[in-house]
């Protein structure tokens, strides 16, 4: 660097510290000035005015962004700090049959609860006393004693171990309203409520007909009102209905409330409870009970270890029957068979290996089997039940006389893989979808190897398949319904608490598995079964019936046992079907066991009282009444319920007789009559005690309807 450039540099810097020396300097000398200042009157003043108009300004900043909406954050705060919310329980919908039969509803009943804080010390004995009035069994030292101990330390809450229905409710109501009316009268000579402090608490406790037809269908609710099982559990949310919601305020001093403007707290969370929505079965009562009753006459006749069945309606898939025995003693045990339990088939399964290989075109109309009796496959020797089906038949024969062998040739033609998926195209392996819980399933098993060959063999007729009577009636009712697979199901429709529609189920093809002609010749073949083969005695006068018998080996752990499960399946009109059933006995004790002996008769009794009930034309129609052509209608006049309601409150027994099941519970008192029993179904016949009786809590009612 040259000698002139260091001599600037230097200058520069010199001159640069003499200029912060000056400014250092100036303040230095504003401080001092300042600090002479502040030590007189007037700059201290000065110094109060200016910090004061600071903090007010500050102050009044944070108002302003308080009321402008600043403040929406400590007023949320502040509303959930003081607000309270309360709930309301929502009554639970009732399920019905198809014909009206009430099967469960909810009993409103109530809980008297006390308010220790509120109710003065002087007033406890006059509240106690005239509870009493109402509730006779009420221990009035009990509860005195009670709400002295909780007044002592402000608690809120007592409750009264007293149901009481809803009749007795409205009395105790009257009593607090006079309470209120006198004080509003009398407020200037200084009358204090007697009566403050006593609220009410709704109890909903589900109630069932009273017997167990219905117990695997319905299933049942928790203590908490809750679906646990079956159509409870799986209509739950439509059943349930919504939990009101009501907003209040804790108690706090009014000219706080103004402060803080908590007196008017939105309430856009309240809302009040809502009803759940009611449910309408496909299942007739009437049938219900007639299939009910064949399966329990089945099961006690041969000892069965369970029998159950199914009534389906084939073009929709609606259930309108359904049921099992033995039925279950305590509700946690309730099992619902028809769509739990697995059986092995037997011989029921034929048709569906006639109509797969139909499908297929391995075998046609005109194609006929011979059978020596037997038929070895790999290791294993398949034979025929009897003689019956031994020589060159075609497939009418062979179905109506039941024949494995054919059955095995049928499968050895088809590809394997192709077979496999034709049984989970009609179902197996896979839940129905049926709107219940809770459908059981277990996957199907490809065969690969060459021991498959045997359980592919046993599957053509019926075993070495674990299928569910669900699954199988739905399966066979594929093969008869035009190759339609449909979805089953148990609720017709779903109605709200004014009887609206809000939801209704409608028949669902799942897909479409055999041909128009595939599903005929079924038919065909299983009507000749009833009228020349193994189903003869399903066969009904005047009317078309197709069926398939079926008998298996129950399988145990070391291979097949010496048990049985005997099934009947039967659909009419053969050529038209609108109805199909499928009865199956578990087990039979005795030397009869075959399908043909043991579930054949209620199937067949079960068609008879189906055809009878709805006056079942043979084409399938249901023949109507023309009131017009006869001579005379009797025309029952209805039956005033406003008075029969009233004739209950007045603790006398009406006269009930033509009401319905449906009138009849809504309008009895359960909560006050609690002992009483139904039986049958449609109208009252007749009814115990006889009309004009005086009743009593303890009195039993029993009411027939048929």
């Amino acid at each position: 660097m040259k000698k002139g450039k260091k001599k600037n540099n230097i200058i520069d810097r010199a001159k640069s510290n003499m200029e912060k020396n000056r400014k250092e300097q100036k303040v230095k000398n504003f401080f001092k000035i300042l600090l002479k200042y502040l030590n007189t009157f007037r700059g201290r003043f000065g110094l109060l005015v200016l910090f004061t108009t600071i903090g007010f300004a500050v102050i009044l900043g944070k108002v302003y962004s308080l009321q402008t909406g600043g403040g929406k954050e400590y007023r949320e705060k502040g509303e959930k700090q003081y607000s309270s919310q309360s709930f309301t329980k929502a009554k639970r919908g009732r399920i019905s049959t198809s014909d009206g039969q009430v099967l469960a509803y909810d009993n409103e009943e109530f809980i008297i609860n006390l308010n220790p804080s509120l109710i003065d010390q002087n007033n406890i004995d006059i509240v106690l006393e005239m509870l009493k009035k109402y509730i006779p069994e009420l221990e009035i030292e009990k509860y005195k004693s009670e709400y002295l101990k909780d007044k002592q330390i402000q608690k809120k809450y007592l409750k009264v171990e007293h149901t009481i229905p809803y009749n007795t409710k409205i009395a105790i109501e009257a009593e607090i309203d006079n309470d209120i009316k006198n004080m509003k009268k009398k407020k200037k000579e200084g009358y204090k409520r007697k009566f403050k402090g006593v609220t009410f608490e709704t109890l909903f406790t589900r109630n069932y007909i009273q017997n167990n037809v219905f117990q695997e269908t319905l299933g049942y609710v928790n203590n908490e009102n809750k679906g646990v099982y079956g159509i409870e559990k799986y209509y739950d949310k439509e059943l349930s209905g919504k939990t009101g919601i009501i907003t209040g305020l804790r108690k706090i001093p009014k000219a706080l409330q103004g402060i803080m403007k908590l007196g008017n707290i939105k309430k856009s969370e309240d809302r009040k409870e809502e009803e759940g929505d009611n449910l309408v079965l496909t299942i007739d009562s009437f049938l219900q009970y007639a299939l009910n009753d064949e399966l329990e006459d089945a099961y006690v006749k041969y000892n069965a270890s369970s029998t159950m069945g199914i009534l389906v309606e084939v073009e929709t898939g609606k259930i309108l029957a359904m049921s099992s025995y033995p039925k279950a003693e305590e509700k946690a045990e309730i099992k619902n068979r028809p769509i739990t339990d697995y059986f092995e088939p037997g011989s029921i399964f034929k048709p569906i290996t006639v109509a797969i290989g139909l499908e297929t075109k391995a075998i046609n109309k005109n194609t006929k089997i011979y059978s020596s009796g037997s038929i070895k496959v790999y290791d294993t020797i398949v034979r025929d039940h009897d003689s019956s089906t031994i020589g060159t038949l075609g497939l009418a024969d062979i179905v109506a006389h039941s024949g494995n062998v054919a059955m095995v040739k049928i499968q050895n033609e088809i590809n394997k893989n192709t077979f496999y998926h034709y049984l989970a195209d009609v179902g197996f392996g896979g839940k129905t979808g049926i709107d219940t819980y809770f459908e059981s399933m277990q996957k199907l098993r490809e065969f690969k190897t060459l021991k498959d060959e045997v359980r592919r063999a046993n599957i053509s007729f019926g075993q070495g398949i674990a299928v569910t009577q669900i699954q199988m009636i739905m399966a066979l009712n594929t093969v008869i319904n035009n190759g339609k697979l449909m979805k089953p199901y148990l609720v017709d429709r779903i109605e709200d608490s004014k009887g609206n529609t809000v939801k209704q189920n409608k028949p669902d093809m799942i897909k479409k598995v055999f041909s128009d002609e595939a599903s005929r010749l079924n038919r065909k073949y299983m009507e000749a079964s009833v009228n020349r083969g193994t189903g003869g005695g399903a066969y009904i006068p005047g009317y078309r019936v197709g069926g398939k018998t079926g008998t298996a080996q129950k399988a145990g752990k070391d291979g097949y046992k010496n048990s049985h499960v005997g099934s009947f399946f039967a659909f009419f009109p053969a050529d038209k079907p609108k109805y199909a059933i499928l009865i199956t006995i578990s087990e039979p004790k005795g030397e009869k066991y075959y399908g043909a002996q043991v579930a054949l008769p209620s199937a067949r009794n079960v068609l008879q009282k189906l055809i009878e009930y709805k006056r079942i034309q043979p084409d399938g129609k249901i023949k109507t009444i023309d009131i017009k052509n006869t001579e005379s209608v009797q025309v029952e006049k209805k039956k005033d319920l406003e008075k029969i309601k009233q004739d209950f409150n007045k603790n006398i027994m009406p006269d009930l007789t033509g009401i319905s099941l449906r009138e009849f519970l809504s309008i009895y008192p359960q909560g006050k009559f609690s002992e009483y029993e139904v039986t049958g179904s449609g109208a009252i016949i007749s009814q115990f005690p006889e009309k004009g009786t005086k009743l009593d809590k303890k009195s039993k009612i029993q009411i027939m309807l048929e």
